[in-house]
């Protein structure tokens, strides 16, 4: 494995950003890359988002590359949320491509964000006791780390991730990506010291 190599997965509800409040999450994605590249390791980046049945990746892109346009940020007027096919899905892909992957070519260390407004009503392929599963496996036998940023505390209980791993959203006027992703920053920014 390349000790200093570290991949980011994001597994986002864009749903969760108001139509006139994407430049706020624009915004707190961007401080959110910019302390992470200060660490010196060299990040790469996967996401998929889980909005009105939009899928949108990013796969294997430098941090230092990575763009943050708007990916049907304030379009999802349906409240679908699909989190567990999606998230699922994100993590199957990057599990084949890691399989894939020479050893001595794969990131030391894979950290995994899920962030969820409410709770999935979408999927048709994966359900909450499978995820669990997925996330304990990937926890347990692969030592992947797991963020949970949520406005519902039962979907840390469902997806078995530590309370000190979830970042609780707080509905405040203004800038609400800010603190979240402050926090992120911060829990990553650790870790990867």
């Amino acid at each position: 494995m390349k000790d200093n190599l570290k991949q980011l997965l994001f597994s986002f509800d864009y749903a969760l950003v108001e139509p006139g409040h994407g430049d706020e999450a624009l915004k707190a994605l961007r401080n959110f890359a910019a302390a992470v590249k200060k660490t010196g390791k060299e990040i790469r980046v996967s996401a998929i988002s889980f909005n009105d049945g939009e899928e949108i990746k990013i796969v294997d892109t430098p941090i230092e590359k990575i763009k943050f346009p708007k990916l049907g940020m304030g379009k999802n007027t349906t409240g679908a949320c699909s989190m567990l096919d999606k998230t699922s899905k994100l993590m199957d892909d990057i599990g084949i491509r890691l399989a894939n992957t020479p050893e001595e070519d794969r990131p030391s260390k894979i950290i995994m964000t899920i962030m969820v407004f409410g709770r999935d009503n979408a999927s048709r392929n994966c359900t909450y006791e499978r995820l669990r599963e997925m996330i304990a496996h990937q926890r347990d036998v692969y030592s992947w780390k797991f963020f949970l940023i949520t406005d519902f505390s039962i979907n840390m209980e469902k997806l078995g991730i530590a309370e000190d791993d979830t970042i609780m959203i707080k509905h405040v006027k203004g800038d609400w990506f800010k603190q979240p992703f402050e926090e992120l920053s911060e829990k990553i920014v650790e870790l990867l010291h």
